[in-house]
C-alpha cells in the first residue's frame, strides 16, 4: 500500500540530486522511449543525453492516463448501480398477491323431508396466482464530463555525467534546473448499458425478494491532458508544453444481484471493462541547451516532438452496498447507504512504453437517498429521488511506473488519493403501471482538483 501522499511543499524539500542519475533504474523506466527524440533519450522521466536535457510533459501526461481512465469504468459502474436501485424500487412498489386456495363447498346435511334444492351458483374463479419468477429488461444511455488538475515541482534529469559538471549545470552555479509542473485533464464519456434480470419474491417473508441479472454495454471516453513545465531556476530554460489526446473505449459485461426485505437491502455488482487505450501527443521540449556558452554541438532551446501509442486494458470491478429505508411520512422516505468499490487495472503488452503499469483502486462512500412519489392526472406514478454521497479514494496503488523526476509519484494521483469528494444526484422516475417505466437523471460531483457532471436516461420493461 502506498504511503500517504505528502503535501507539495514536502515533496519539493524531498527532491534531491540522487533522482538525477541516469543509471540504476529499472529497464521498464528506460523503455519509455516514445516520448523523447533519439538525441535526448528518456531517462527517469526526462529527455537527456547526460549533458543537456528537457522535461517530458508527454511522459508525465501518459502516466496520468491510468488514473484518468478510471473515469470510464466509474461512470459505467454508476449506471449499473442506478439501474439496480430503480429495479429494486419498482419491485417494492408492486404488491405481492398470495395464491388463493379454493375451498370446496360443504355437502348439505340430509333433512327429514327430502325436497329438491335449486342448483348452487357457479363458483367464482380465484384471482390470478403471482408467478414464481418475473423477468425484466432495461437499457440506459449516458454522458459525463470531468475536469482534473494538479501541480507540483520537478527536477530536470540532465547535466550530470559521472562526477563531472556539464556545461548547462555550470551556468546554474552547480544546482540542477528545477521546474514548476502543471497538469490538467478533460474527459468526456458517452455510452450505453443494458441488462436483463429475474425477480423472485417471498423467500423468508411476504415483503422480501431477490433480483439477479446480467449487463452488457459499450463506453467511449475522450481524454485531453495538457502539461506545462516552467523553469524556476535563474537563469532558466524555456517553458515546455505538451498536449496528449487519448481515447479509452470498449465493451463491458457484468453480473449483479440485490436482496431486499422490508426496509433493508443490499446489492453486489461484478463487472469487466475490456478497453483499448489509444494516445497521440505533441510536445514542445524546452531544453537546457541555451544555458552557458553557446555551443553548436548542444541541442537547440526548443525541440518539437510527437508520437503515438496504444495498449489494451482490463478493468475488473466489484461493488457492494448496504442500505436501509425509513418511511417518514406517506409517500416520503429516506434511505441511508454505505458502500465500497474495488477496481483492478491490468494492462496488456506495451504498457511500459507508455509509462503505465497494473494497479488497484479502493473507494468508500456513504450518504442517503431522499424520495417521494405522486400520481399524475393520467395515472403515471412519478418518483423523485435526491441522493447525496461523500466518497474517498482511500487507496490508489500502482497504475504507472515510478520515476525519480516525479519523486516516484504521479501528480493526478496526488491530487486524488485521500481527498474527500461529494456527489449529488437528482432522478425522476416514471412508472406507467403496465410493466413499463423510464427515468431521467442528472448529477454533479467533485471536490479539490476535481469537477464532474453527467446526465443519463433509460427505459425498463418487466413482464
Amino acid at each position: 500500500m502506498r504511503p500517504a501522499i505528502p503535501r507539495f511543499s514536502n515533496l519539493a524539500a524531498s527532491l534531491g540530486i540522487t533522482g538525477l542519475f541516469a543509471i540504476g533504474y529499472p529497464a521498464d523506466v528506460r523503455a519509455q522511449t516514445i516520448f523523447c527524440p533519439s538525441t535526448l533519450p528518456l531517462t527517469n522521466g526526462s529527455c537527456t543525453n547526460g549533458q543537456d536535457g528537457a522535461f517530458s510533459g508527454a511522459a508525465l501526461a501518459s502516466q496520468a492516463l491510468s488514473e484518468v481512465a478510471e473515469t470510464t469504468t466509474q461512470v459505467n459502474t454508476k449506471e449499473i448501480g442506478k439501474a439496480i436501485v430503480e429495479r429494486r424500487e419498482q419491485e417494492r412498489r408492486r404488491p405481492v398477491r398470495e395464491p388463493v386456495r379454493r375451498v370446496p363447498p360443504e355437502k348439505p346435511k340430509p333433512t327429514a323431508v327430502e325436497r329438491k334444492e335449486p342448483a348452487p351458483p357457479p363458483a367464482l374463479l380465484p384471482p390470478p396466482i403471482e408467478p414464481a419468477v418475473r423477468f425484466g429488461t432495461w437499457t440506459q444511455v449516458f454522458g459525463d464530463y470531468q475536469k482534473r488538475d494538479a501541480d507540483g515541482p520537478g527536477i530536470l534529469t540532465c547535466c550530470i555525467t559521472g562526477n563531472s559538471i556539464g556545461a548547462g549545470l555550470g551556468a546554474l552555479g552547480g544546482s540542477p534546473p528545477t521546474v514548476a509542473l502543471n497538469i490538467e485533464s478533460r474527459t468526456s464519456t458517452v455510452g450505453f448499458v443494458a441488462g436483463a434480470d429475474f425477480t423472485s419474491r417471498a423467500f423468508f417473508s411476504a415483503s422480501d425478494g431477490f433480483i439477479g441479472g446480467v449487463t452488457a454495454g459499450y463506453t467511449w471516453s475522450n481524454l485531453k491532458l495538457n502539461t506545462t513545465a516552467t523553469s524556476t531556476s535563474q537563469p532558466g530554460v524555456g517553458t515546455g508544453v505538451s498536449r496528449l489526446n487519448a481515447t479509452v473505449s470498449g465493451p463491458t459485461a457484468g453480473l449483479y444481484g440485490t436482496y431486499f426485505n422490508a426496509g433493508f437491502s443490499s446489492d453486489v455488482t461484478v463487472k469487466f471493462d475490456f478497453l483499448t487505450v489509444d494516445e497521440t501527443f505533441n510536445d514542445l521540449l524546452a531544453t537546457t541547451g541555451a544555458l552557458g556558452n553557446p555551443d553548436p554541438t548542444r541541442p537547440p532551446p526548443f525541440i518539437p516532438f510527437a508520437g503515438a501509442g496504444s495498449v489494451s486494458l482490463l478493468n475488473s470491478t466489484v461493488v457492494g452496498n448496504l442500505n436501509y429505508r425509513f418511511d417518514l411520512y406517506p409517500n416520503f422516505w429516506i434511505e441511508p447507504t454505505v458502500g465500497v468499490l474495488y477496481t483492478n487495472s491490468s494492462y496488456g503488452s506495451g504498457a511500459a512504453q507508455l509509462g503505465l503499469a497494473d494497479g488497484n483502486l479502493v473507494r468508500v462512500q456513504g450518504g442517503a437517498r431522499f424520495g417521494t412519489s405522486t400520481f399524475t392526472s393520467n395515472g403515471v406514478l412519478v418518483t423523485t429521488t435526491l441522493t447525496g454521497l461523500a466518497y474517498n479514494d482511500v487507496l490508489v496503488q500502482g497504475g504507472f511506473i515510478p520515476v525519480g523526476a516525479f519523486q516516484g509519484n504521479n501528480l493526478l494521483v496526488q491530487a486524488d488519493q485521500g481527498f474527500m469528494r461529494g456527489q449529488g444526484i437528482l432522478v425522476f422516475n416514471f412508472d406507467f403501471g403496465d410493466g413499463r417505466s423510464s427515468f431521467v437523471q442528472g448529477d454533479v460531483y467533485g471536490g479539490a482538483h476535481l469537477f464532474g457532471a453527467g446526465g443519463r436516461a433509460g427505459i425498463r420493461y418487466q413482464w
